[in-house]
């Protein structure tokens, strides 16, 4: 990541109803952000190997309505595999700056 948590690699802007973002990727040190019906539905940071490290949620389903928007996922590294911690954390916008780059 580059100064204030902007991604030094760029940001991938990806439009799409059924895709979701990938847990690895060429583009080291870059933030993904998917884009569905127009809107910004996810961001998702990525590491000097191109492995996920954090996504944020914009909006998702909520049946129960028990989600704040937007929240954050931090990553983990399980069996060399990348999974996401289910727990939901408030934005860091110091370090996971998600305005436009």
């Amino acid at each position: 990541m580059g100064a204030g948590g902007l991604p030094s690699g760029g940001v991938v802007k990806v439009y799409s109803e059924h895709q979701g973002l990938p847990k690895k990727t060429e583009h080291i040190n870059s933030r993904y952000d998917l884009y569905v019906g127009g809107r910004r539905k996810q961001s998702r940071w990525y590491d000097a190997n191109g492995i996920v490290v954090r996504n944020r949620d914009y909006f998702h389903s909520d049946p129960k309505r028990d989600h704040t928007f937007p929240h954050d996922h931090c990553w983990d590294i399980v069996n060399g595999e990348p999974i996401r911690i289910s727990t939901n954390l408030d934005p860091d916008y110091e370090y996971y700056d998600s305005d436009e780059a």
